[in-house]
């Protein structure tokens, strides 16, 4: 990304072991995160700190993925990584929610250094169009 400052990630999980280990790995490829261990919690960071991406565990017991993907759409367009042990079980109730994808456990480094970087460039593509369309600039490119 152009932006000289590291992107902010919020990371979300009720286990403390894998917030513990997202952060590392994702503190290691050079993003701040945030933690949160539920849904409830995430929202309510997120309001107060905001962040580029969010990396949630679908399957939580207070409030899952799919609650808070729903309520982060009505906030914000943020990236958003549904991370699950389940293939394709929760996919057709995201269905129609915008910048949405899945990493499936188990996934390596690599896999989540490759699927956030793609995202967070994206999104910045996105706003960029966003903001020359608002503005009446069409020329693409930077």
């Amino acid at each position: 990304m152009n932006n000289p400052r590291h992107p902010s990630i919020l990371v979300v999980d009720n286990d403390p072991n894998v917030l513990a280990v997202l952060t590392a790995r994702l503190g290691g490829m050079g993003y701040h995160c945030t933690t949160a261990q539920g849904g409830e919690e995430a929202l309510s960071r997120f309001a107060s700190m905001g962040a580029d991406l969010v990396i949630s565990d679908l399957n939580m017991p207070n409030g899952n993925g799919v609650e808070l993907a729903r309520s982060l759409r009505e906030r914000s367009d943020v990236p958003l990584i549904l991370v699950s042990g389940f293939k394709d079980a929760y996919r057709k109730h995201l269905r129609g929610v915008a910048n949405v994808s899945f990493l499936h456990k188990p996934f390596s480094s690599e896999e989540l250094a490759s699927l956030v970087q793609g995202m967070l460039l994206q999104h910045e593509w996105e706003q960029r169009v966003a903001h020359r369309a608002a503005h009446g600039n069409p020329r693409e490119g930077g």
